[in-house]
């Protein structure tokens, strides 16, 4: 296995220690959504309109705190920051607009996950020399895509197999940003 050369960029190997736990928070979210989905498979609409919603704001806010964290330790931060706003801008749309259809959401959320999967595989390919274990990311940047596309591909089928997929997307994404979370933890100080 390859080591990651930490010495190169010291400041963006500490800031990945130092602000581990917002990769967990983000992990533990999406968990938490994956198990409220799978307890109320009977949920009206607004009910899943009101999960996806938080989630994509709680997931949006936690990215736009870690770019504005690592702001002077990473040039690049401003990839997180476009991943938060717009999981930020797809939850306030979600809100502002409960009455919308449920092909309008699936679209909404497809459109979203491929989009949050891009900006993830860049900033994925940019832990490649500071961080062991990126393709945790990079998993987590892929399972977004493949559920943004299926989704789309399908927007009409119904809650049912949109709740399945969010469970799907939700459990997957929780794990490898928990995975990764502990990797950054455990970097040398």
């Amino acid at each position: 296995m390859i080591q990651p050369d930490l010495t190169a960029s010291p400041g963006v190997a500490a800031g990945f220690r130092r602000y581990w736990w917002l990769f967990l928070i983000r992990g533990l979210v999406a968990i938490a959504v994956g198990v409220f989905a799978i307890a109320f498979p009977a949920a009206t609409l607004a009910a899943v309109i009101f999960v996806l919603g938080a989630y994509l704001l709680i997931d949006g806010a936690v990215a736009v705190v870690k770019a504005i964290q690592v702001l002077r330790s990473d040039a690049h931060w401003w990839v997180l920051l476009l991943e938060g706003i717009v999981g930020l801008v797809a939850g306030a749309i979600i809100f502002l607009l409960p009455g919308l259809s449920l092909v309008s959401l699936a679209l909404l959320v497809g459109y979203w996950a491929i989009i949050s999967g891009a900006f993830a595989i860049v900033g994925a390919l940019r832990m490649r020399s500071h961080v062991p274990g990126e393709w945790l990311y990079l998993l987590f940047a892929v399972v977004s895509i493949v559920f943004g596309i299926i989704v789309l591909m399908s927007p009409a089928t119904g809650l049912a197999y949109i709740l399945i997929m969010v469970c799907i997307y939700a459990f997957v994404s929780g794990v490898t940003l928990i995975g990764l979370a502990f990797r950054a933890r455990s970097l040398p100080a």
